[in-house]
């Protein structure tokens, strides 16, 4: 597994090397970072993106290779795998306490702060393709994530000063550090 990352703050999208998938902000910096990995890694073009009846994306031609892209208000980041993947990364912002206790619905996430916890939750949605976002009963203790999902193994990372990442998978490991790449590898010209 390895993964991959691009700060996208201060970045005009329409610049990207690669069409947006979704209307969200991110997805054209999301699509042109994953062909950048793939490039990487496999040393390949970026195959051509299908969608799973769970709505996850996947290779068509390369249905052997598995990925997940995430984007946030400040970063993009995606995974390349041997086996299926989640990756999720969070901005870190204020959030009023009502919200904050709506999503620990009444269960002690332990260790994790908010962001961790949303993080952990979307990147096992992406894993998987189901649970409910806001109720999933992830808990930290001690440093070892318990997730609400047997045999999933789960990683936060705190390489991105001002998010929260993490990474879900069944098998595979999960790498050390995430990888920088530059915005000029995956836009056209500095904004």
């Amino acid at each position: 597994m390895e993964l991959f990352c691009t700060d996208i703050r201060g970045l005009d999208e329409s610049r990207a090397l690669y069409s947006r998938r979704s209307p969200r902000r991110g997805s054209a910096f999301g699509i042109s970072l994953l062909a950048y990995a793939v490039k990487q890694v496999w040393g390949a073009e970026l195959p051509q993106i299908g969608t799973s009846e769970t709505g996850k994306p996947y290779f068509i031609e390369r249905p052997q290779w598995h990925f997940s892209i995430s984007h946030s208000r400040s970063h993009v980041l995606c995974a390349l795998s041997e086996f299926p993947v989640g990756v999720d990364v969070e901005t870190r912002r204020e959030m009023c306490p009502a919200h904050i206790r709506r999503l620990t619905n009444g269960f002690d996430p332990g260790e994790l702060d908010i962001f961790q916890l949303w993080a952990l939750r979307e990147s096992l949605y992406k894993l998987t393709g189901g649970g409910d976002l806001r109720s999933m009963p992830f808990s930290q203790k001690g440093g070892v994530i318990y997730p609400p999902v047997p045999g999933v193994n789960c990683r936060i990372y705190d390489d991105i000063p001002g998010c929260a990442v993490a990474v879900c998978a069944f098998h595979g490991t999960f790498p050390e550090k995430i990888g920088f790449v530059p915005p000029n590898l995956i836009c056209l010209g500095n904004n």
